[in-house]
C-alpha cells in the first residue's frame, strides 16, 4: 500500500472510502464527523439512524467501524469508526480503528481510502501517541485491493507531526 500524508479537507478528497471519525451515536457531532454529515447531506443521517436501530442501539462501540453510503460526498461509502477518549478508555483501541475500517474498505472492495487523525481533536489522544498507532498498522497490514491510504489532515499542527513520522 502507496501512503499519502495531505493536509486538506477529507470531505472532498476523491477516494473509494472515507473514514469518519464518528462519535458513538452516529447522528453526527463535531470537527470531521459533523464536516462529512453536512457535506454528505440528511440521507445520511437517515442511513445512521437505521443502522443504530437495526445493529447498535445502545451506539457503535469503541474501535469498531461500519460502512454507510458516501451520498453527496465524491467518494463511495464513509466508513465510521469511534475513537478512543484519551483518559477514559484504552488508546490501544485507535488500532482496532485502523484495522476494522481497513477491513471494511476490501469488503467493499475499494483500492483506495482516506483517513482523518482519528481521537486526537476533541478526544484529546497526543498526535504523536496516535501517529505511532497509524504507522504501525499501515506497516503490518496485509492486503491485495487497497493500493492507497491518504491521511488527510485538517491543521498545520497535525500535518507536520503526521509528515515527519510517516
Amino acid at each position: 500500500m502507496k501512503t499519502l500524508v495531505v493536509l486538506d479537507d477529507i470531505t472532498k478528497i476523491q477516494v473509494d472510502a472515507i473514514v469518519n471519525s464518528a462519535n458513538r451515536t452516529l447522528m453526527g457531532g463535531l470537527g470531521v464527523d459533523g464536516a462529512i454529515h453536512k457535506a454528505a447531506g440528511p440521507k445520511l443521517l437517515e442511513e445512521c439512524k437505521r443502522i443504530r436501530q437495526e445493529k447498535y442501539p445502545k451506539g457503535l462501540p469503541t474501535g469498531e467501524a461500519v460502512a454507510t453510503k458516501a451520498y453527496n460526498l465524491p467518494a463511495k461509502i464513509i466508513i465510521h469508526t469511534v475513537g478512543p477518549k484519551n483518559h477514559f478508555e484504552d488508546i490501544a483501541l485507535l488500532r482496532s480503528c485502523y484495522v476494522n475500517s481497513l477491513r471494511i474498505a476490501e469488503e467493499n472492495n475499494c483500492k483506495s481510502i482516506a483517513f482523518p487523525s482519528i481521537s486526537t481533536g476533541v478526544h484529546g489522544v497526543p498526535t504523536a501517541e496516535a501517529v505511532e498507532i497509524v504507522k504501525e498498522v499501515l506497516q503490518s497490514y496485509n492486503t491485495n485491493i487497497i493500493e492507497e491510504v491518504m491521511l488527510v489532515l485538517f491543521s498545520k499542527e497535525d500535518f507536520e507531526v503526521y509528515s515527519k513520522t510517516t
